[in-house]
């Protein structure tokens, strides 16, 4: 080695625990939203701590701060991280069968896509609420009228839905189905697959026949004309 590699090396600082070289933005801030997603699903929101979330990122405590300003901050990025997956598998359902009525099947389906992608996505739905209403912070996010798309998604869903109470406002169905889909994660933390497998089974065997308000609409208008 020359005298100036000596020199270099002597002088190199040593790398600190960070953000890789060559590592955008946009992969650190997925990094962390999986390394939280899992932690507060398995552990909690208080038995988690920005250092562990970072760690298991592979990054350092800073990058919480950085990226999302506190715990409570990231525990709102993470919920939206997965809203808007499961706002995806909605719409995928909804296009795959567009005959069919959207519930209870769109969010039996999204429950299962996201259960295959990693469980830590229906657990971290299935603890959500109670995390909400224990610590003050987050009941301040999610209580405090910041508008979530999801919301908008289910009712939007539950508007044309065949088969549920005719009285029924927008708002009461997209909660009814709120309540559905909170109950079917809880399921899917808690119970063993092969009874997931069959209760979820179950649900599409007793729904199996309620078509699209819009199709039954266009069905009784034909049966009209003839």
């Amino acid at each position: 080695m020359s005298n100036t590699d000596d020199e270099q090396a002597a002088t190199a600082k040593p790398r600190r625990r960070g953000r890789p070289a060559n590592t955008s933005t946009v992969d650190t801030v997925a990094a962390v939203l999986v390394a939280a997603r899992r932690q507060f699903a398995a552990q909690g929101y208080s038995a988690t701590s920005n250092q562990t979330m970072a760690s298991a990122a592979g990054l350092a405590h800073t990058a919480i701060y950085n990226h999302f300003g506190s715990k409570a901050g990231l525990f709102t990025a993470v919920f939206i991280d997965v809203q808007d997956r499961l706002i995806e598998e909605l719409d995928r359902s909804v296009r795959e069968t567009p005959g069919e009525a959207p519930f209870p099947r769109a969010l039996l389906d999204a429950i299962e896509a996201l259960r295959a992608a990693d469980p830590s996505y229906v657990e971290f739905l299935a603890s959500m609420y109670t995390e909400v209403r224990r610590h003050p912070e987050l009941r301040a996010v999610f209580q405090g009228g910041q508008p979530f798309p999801i919301l908008d998604k289910l009712r939007d869903l539950a508007a044309g839905q065949v088969g549920g109470d005719a009285g029924a406002s927008p708002d009461d169905a997209m909660w009814f189905w709120i309540t559905f889909a909170l109950g079917l994660a809880q399921l899917s933390a808690l119970a063993d697959p092969s009874t997931f497998a069959v209760t979820v089974e179950v649900f599409r065997r007793q729904f199996a026949t309620i078509p699209r308000a819009d199709t039954q609409r266009s069905t009784t208008s034909g049966g009209q004309k003839s």
